[in-house]
């Protein structure tokens, strides 16, 4: 520790909040998904922005996405239910196409994973947010702390990014 650092404060949360949060998601993801418990899931989060110059103001808009995130290991499926912070409703159930990811990162520091496409599929990819949120969280879903999920996502993720090296996609740096 340098002279200026300071200790990373312990996150605070509701052990019983988030359990009940976790049950509401797993409970949603099974509507959306059919066989949804076959799947690992934790809350994952991405964010759109729009900057538009005005006549006399600039504006910013940042939209925030709440997603249930699914993966399998026994097939290498993901998919992604879109949620509300209120954690009443969902969408339908996402499949991402796993054949269009060519490249797989993650930057802990931000804790944001990334599923990147091929060239020309249309869309860049998948850049999901996967951090925890105690609960003194204002903007956001309160009360998800995912450390376990998250790690077995993580080993997802390595097993997926070793599969694309051995079909000849070069990686990018992969730091945990």
């Amino acid at each position: 520790m340098g002279l200026f650092s300071k200790k990373p404060k312990e996150l605070v949360y509701d052990a019983a909040e988030c359990q009940k949060n976790k049950a509401r998601m797993r409970e949603m993801f099974n509507e959306a998904v059919a066989d949804g418990d076959s799947y690992e899931i934790l809350r994952a989060t991405e964010t759109s922005s729009k900057f538009e110059h005005g006549f006399i103001f600039d504006t910013n808009t940042t939209t925030y996405y709440y997603y249930i995130l699914g993966y399998r290991q026994s097939d290498g499926k993901v998919v992604m239910v879109q949620m509300d912070r209120d954690l009443s409703r969902h969408s339908e159930a996402l499949y991402i196409e796993m054949d269009a990811v060519e490249r797989v990162s993650y930057y802990p520091k931000l804790a944001q994973a990334c599923l990147i496409y091929k060239k020309g599929y249309g869309s860049y990819g998948e850049i999901l947010n996967i951090y925890d949120t105690g609960s003194k969280t204002v903007a956001g879903i309160a009360n998800i702390v995912q450390k376990e999920e998250r790690e077995g996502f993580l080993d997802f993720l390595e097993a997926l990014r070793s599969r694309l090296e051995q079909a000849g996609h070069k990686q990018e740096k992969w730091k945990r």
